[in-house]
């Protein structure tokens, strides 16, 4: 099994859902219309020991950080603001309790921390490793959310912070335990505009693949340039450590929880360069082509297909 081929069936299935499902699977959250009026918007996600994180050698602190905010770089994807979160906690046999309590309070402080109160949940324990299920709900707050489908042929395509080498040490760092959901960044972008993008995604899976879905969400394809991409302290360590390229660590390694977007190639020349003290840059452009190839040109000007990179779920 791969992890976007049954995506992709539960995808076909969308047009059975009933109307008061407003955004159904394919984005960053879905959304739900309530009796009562309004929306509201839902994401889930995991965190599992082998997999998000070393149980043996990550501190409880960044497990329960990374349970919360992991969820949260999904809410900035859609411009929303979150409300409230719950929890399904499947706990190792044998795990103390004095642990049990440090997780559970360092994860609704992190949840407060970014107004979004850790309200409920469940917890079991079984004999495998641990895993953290976390819910988030959100709402529009007068931003209409942003989806992944909207690239247009034209379409500059950007991204904020700095990619690649997210599991690597940097003098105490490390990108996916440590970073910060673009909440802020998203609503600010979203709500003007000027500024406001035509698409976007969080990079949980690598630029390469993640940018592929939503040329994939519009049946167009990208270019970006490799001496354009803004590479991480992380990237360019991991870049010295395996003697690969510094793009290839920025395109590929996955874990970045950066958002990237496109938008029109007018209100992209009028960006700010920064936000809240985070980079937004231009690395290349919507192009057209309905197989939603992402390809990279080399400094050099060699053109490579970067079909293949990028983090995806297998099973046997």
């Amino acid at each position: 099994m791969r992890e976007f081929d049954l995506l992709r069936h539960i995808y076909t299935q969308n047009p059975t859902l009933p109307g008061r499902v407003t955004i159904p699977p394919g984005d960053d959250m879905g959304a739900v219309r309530l009796a009562g009026g309004g929306e509201v918007l839902v994401t889930v996600d995991q965190v599992a020991d082998g997999v998000h994180f070393d149980l043996r050698t990550t501190p409880l602190e960044k497990i329960a950080r990374k349970a919360i905010t992991r969820n949260l770089s999904d809410v900035a994807a859609m411009a929303a603001a979150p409300v409230g979160a719950v929890v399904a906690a499947c706990l190792p046999r044998g795990f103390s309790e004095a642990d049990a309590e440090k997780l559970s309070d360092m994860m609704r402080q992190t949840a407060a921390r970014y107004d979004c109160p850790l309200f409920g949940g469940d917890v079991s324990v079984w004999d495998h490793p641990m895993i953290l299920t976390v819910t988030v709900l959100a709402e529009a707050r007068g931003v209409d959310p942003i989806l992944r489908r909207g690239a247009k042929v034209g379409d500059a395509v950007c991204v904020t912070g700095r990619l690649g080498g997210s599991l690597e040490d940097v003098n105490g760092y490390t990108h996916h335990l440590d970073f910060e959901p673009r909440l802020s960044l998203a609503r600010r972008l979203a709500s003007d505009p000027a500024t406001r993008p035509n698409c976007m995604i969080d990079l949980s899976d690598g630029l390469a693949r993640d940018l592929g879905h939503l040329c994939r969400a519009a049946s167009v394809s990208a270019v970006i340039e490799a001496d354009r991409l803004p590479i991480s302290a992380g990237g360019e360590q991991a870049s010295r450590r395996d003697g690969r390229p510094a793009w290839m660590h920025a395109v590929g390694d996955g874990e970045d929880y950066e958002l990237c977007f496109t938008i029109d190639a007018d209100r992209a020349a009028r960006l700010p360069r920064e936000i809240n003290g985070v980079p937004v840059t231009v690395i290349g452009r919507v192009v057209a082509g309905g197989g939603a190839v992402v390809s990279l040109v080399k400094p050099g000007g060699e053109t490579v297909d970067l079909v293949g990179l990028g983090w995806e779920h297998h099973g046997k």
